[in-house]
Formats: C-alpha cells, sequence, structure tokens
C-alpha cells in the first residue's frame, strides 16, 4: 500500500510519504506495546490494588489534555502551510505567540490544580482505600506537570514538522512515549512505588522535549522559543479553529462512552459487556485508517501553504481510496469470520448476533470513512464547521440512543450509532468544497482566516 500511493504522487512527495508512514507504523506499534505490555509489568510489580490506584490517578489529570485550547495542534498545521508557503516570520510568530500564551495560561492551571488536589481529601474522593493521601497528591501533581510538560513538546513538534520533517516528529513522538512507558515499568520492576513512577515519567518527558528542542535549534537556528514575535492579534485569529480543534475529540469521546452508559443503566451489565466487546473488535480498523491519516496529513497542509490545488485535490484522491480499499479488506472479513473471531476475543463469553455484529461493523465503517474527510479539514484549519455540526450530531445521537435502546435494546444502540456516523459521514461529504485554496484575490493572511 505504501509503494502504491508513493508511486502515485511525485516523486519527491512519495519519499516523504515513504517515511512518514514508516514513523506512523512505529507509532502504531508503540501505542500497541504500551497499552499491551505496561499491564502484566505493572500488576507484577505493584498487585492488583496499586495498580488500579495508579490507573486512577492517571485518568484524573487529563481534563489537562486541552489546557492549551487546542492552540498547540493548530499551530502545528499553520506552521508548516505558512513555511511550505514561503512565509517563514509568519511562522515564528505564530510559535512565539503560542510559546506566550502556555506561558501564561499554564503557571495559572497548575497553581489552582495544586491547591485544589491539597484541599481535597483524596482517599475518600477516589476510593483509593488506604493508599496515602499524601503520596497521592505526590502522583497527582507529578502526572500533572508531565500533561503540562507535553504540551510544550507539542509546540516543539510543531517546529519540527514546519520544516517538513514529519517522519522526525513522528518518530521522536513515539520514541519518547516508549522511553516514558519503560521509565515507568523500570521504576516499578526495582521496587519503587508510585510517586517513584510519576517522577520517573515526568523527568523522562522533560528529558525528551529539551532534546527535540537542542536538535531544533541545530537543525533550524531560526526556530527559537521567546516571545519576541508573539502577538495577541495572531492569538484572536488561530482563536476559532481552535477552539474548534477541541470539540472533535469530545464529540468522538461522547459517541464512545454515553452509549455504554445508557445501555448500562437501560438494559444491564451483561448488555455493557456485549456491545463494549463487539464494538472494541471492529473498532481494530480504525487504527489502519489512523496510520493512513497521520502519513497524509503533513502533505496537505504543504500542499496548501504551497498553493498548489491540484496536489490537494491529488492526495485526498488517494487518500480516499487506500481508506476504502483499507475498510474492506478489514470489514469483509472480520463479518465473514466474525463466530471464531468473537469466540477467540471473548473466550466464548460473547457471541457475534446479527443484526447486531453487522450494524457495529458498518457504524466503524461509516467512522473510517469520514475521518478521511475531517483529516485534511483539520490538516489545513477549514474544520470548524464540520466540528461544530459534528458536535450537535452526536448530542443528538445520544438522545437517539436512549429512545432506541429503550424500545429496541442493543440493535436500537447499534442501529442509533449507525445513524449518527451516517449523519457525520453525509455531513463530511457535503464539506469536500472546503478543501481548496481560498480566492486568489485574497491576501496571504486574509486566505488563513478564511
Amino acid at each position: 500500500m505504501r509503494r502504491r500511493i508513493a508511486q502515485a504522487l511525485s516523486t519527491q512527495a512519495g519519499r516523504r510519504l515513504s517515511r512518514v508512514m514508516s514513523a506512523q507504523f512505529l507509532n502504531q506499534a508503540t501505542t500497541i506495546i504500551l497499552q499491551i505490555g505496561l499491564v502484566p509489568v505493572l500488576l507484577y510489580a505493584w498487585g492488583k490494588q496499586s495498580y488500579g490506584v495508579w490507573l486512577l490517578l492517571s485518568a484524573v489529570p487529563t481534563y489537562l489534555t486541552f489546557s492549551d485550547f487546542g492552540f498547540t495542534l493548530i499551530a502545528k498545521n499553520e506552521m508548516l502551510m505558512q513555511v511550505a508557503g514561503g512565509r517563514r516570520e509568519e511562522a515564528l510568530r505564530t510559535f512565539h505567540s503560542v510559546f506566550a500564551l502556555l506561558n501564561l495560561v499554564m503557571p495559572c492551571l497548575i497553581g489552582l490544580s495544586v491547591l485544589l488536589i491539597c484541599s481535597v481529601d483524596l482517599s475518600h474522593a477516589l476510593n483509593l482505600g488506604e493508599y496515602a493521601n499524601g503520596d497521592a497528591r505526590a502522583v497527582l501533581i507529578l502526572l500533572l506537570l508531565n500533561v503540562v510538560s507535553y504540551q510544550y513538546f507539542l509546540l516543539i513538534c510543531g517546529g519540527v514538522r514546519c520544516e517538513n520533517r514529519l517522519a522526525m516528529e513522528a518518530s521522536w513522538g513515539a520514541l519518547s512515549r516508549l522511553a516514558e512507558g519503560l521509565a515507568v515499568a523500570g521504576s516499578a520492576l526495582l521496587g519503587g512505588g508510585l510517586v517513584a513512577a510519576a517522577a520517573a515519567a515526568l523527568i523522562t518527558k522533560l528529558l525528551g522535549s529539551v532534546g527535540l528542542y537542542l536538535w531544533l535549534r541545530k537543525a533550524s537556528p531560526w526556530l527559537s522559543l521567546g516571545h519576541a514575535k508573539s502577538s495577541a492579534a495572531e492569538i484572536k485569529r488561530l482563536l476559532k479553529p481552535a477552539l474548534a480543534f477541541m470539540l472533535m475529540p469530545i464529540s468522538q469521546s461522547m459517541l464512545i462512552q454515553a452509549p455504554l452508559m445508557i445501555i448500562g443503566v437501560l438494559i444491564g451489565p451483561a448488555a455493557v459487556v456485549t456491545f463494549a466487546t463487539t464494538r472494541t473488535l471492529a473498532r481494530t480498523g480504525t487504527a489502519i485508517t489512523n496510520l493512513l491519516n497521520g502519513t497524509v496529513q503533513g502533505e496537505y497542509s504543504i500542499a496548501f501553504g504551497r498553493a498548489n490545488q491540484a496536489m490537494l485535490h491529488k492526495v485526498l484522491r488517494y487518500h480516499q481510496r487506500a481508506g476504502l480499499a483499507a475498510i474492506i479488506a478489514f470489514s469483509v472479513p472480520l463479518y465473514l469470520f466474525r463466530d471464531p473471531l468473537m469466540r477467540l476475543y471473548t473466550h466464548g463469553q460473547v457471541s457475534a448476533v446479527d443484526p447486531f455484529f453487522l450494524m457495529v461493523i458498518l457504524t466503524v465503517a461509516a467512522e473510517m470513512m469520514w475521518s478521511s474527510i475531517a483529516t485534511p479539514l483539520s490538516s489545513i484549519n477549514r474544520h470548524v464547521t464540520f466540528a461544530n455540526l459534528s458536535l450537535l450530531i452526536s448530542l443528538a445521537g445520544i438522545g437517539l440512543c436512549y429512545v432506541f435502546t429503550l424500545h429496541f435494546g442493543l440493535n436500537g444502540a447499534a442501529a442509533a450509532m449507525l445513524t449518527v456516523h451516517g449523519a457525520i459521514l453525509v455531513l463530511s461529504q457535503g464539506l469536500r468544497h472546503a478543501i481548496r485554496l481560498p480566492h486568489p484575490s485574497l491576501t496571504a493572511r486574509e486566505a488563513h482566516s478564511a
């Protein structure tokens, strides 16, 4: 697949895509290794009780994942488009503006979070049992600092990306996460507790960020962190797409978590297991589209920044064709071999029953298809309309899921989710026109604000 896509595009772009796809393979492999490998290691080192505490405490700082309001992720796309269009001065202004924003927002968030952490009885609030409040607070503060440092890491990654080093960015991100996971595992195996593991993770994250920044300064001396070029007008210009970018993972999270809660309330825990395990098996296919989306994401930004409409549509065409081929190659065998796969996956505890199983597969296929449109929209920061409308569809879908589940059980829940993702797919196809260059009469700054 990688060779066919590379041959289809220009030689230079093909070589770049080949390197980026290899890095994305590393990224996906790292995710799988950490998800599967850390569980038995930490259970062995800490035991079930302490590992459960770690999971609870690790989940708390996730509220800071978008504490930058989406600016760092938007900056990555914006800077790549600016440099591709030969506008380094604008890219540096974006770089400095987002850095200044982080320096303004993050200390306030850290201070408020630490104050809240120190004023709450964590053992009681999080049901941590006999785990000491002091240790729990230390772990939470260290994990909090880790999440905050990740925002700066993302901004540095934006500097790497904007110089057309997309494979380097993806590889460094994967290796950084792997190193962090190994630091946690190593600390636990050497007898360290939860505080030591959280400290090891933070130190590894900081070292990775510093190392990447030093490399960036050597490779691209013009890109230095600072405030000299920062601009409030630049932050205001990026505000709308940044806030909209936050809505997409919120919508996705709602569509993943809300049906489980509704099914649990209306039907019961056994039905939740059936829905969750079936959907988890079907959604393994999204790893393929995530790989494709991550590979071509930078190409959209480059084509848009260079005002190359032909290249923009060429990447979109081959991206969608590869995505459709991946959907068929995954979904058809999954449905044909659904019975043995479900028996193997659930040890015979859950069966593949139609029409429920078929609707789940079609739902995931629709999700995989609309993501191939959402990717170019977000890559050129034209995702505002899509993000707003998909959130509204998701909210309506939760209500629909409740009504359908109430009357038709699991089949109703699956039908509701198929309807929602089908509606988002129709929405994405209706917004294809946004994947285009602005009117040539617009100035460069007006074009990127359009």
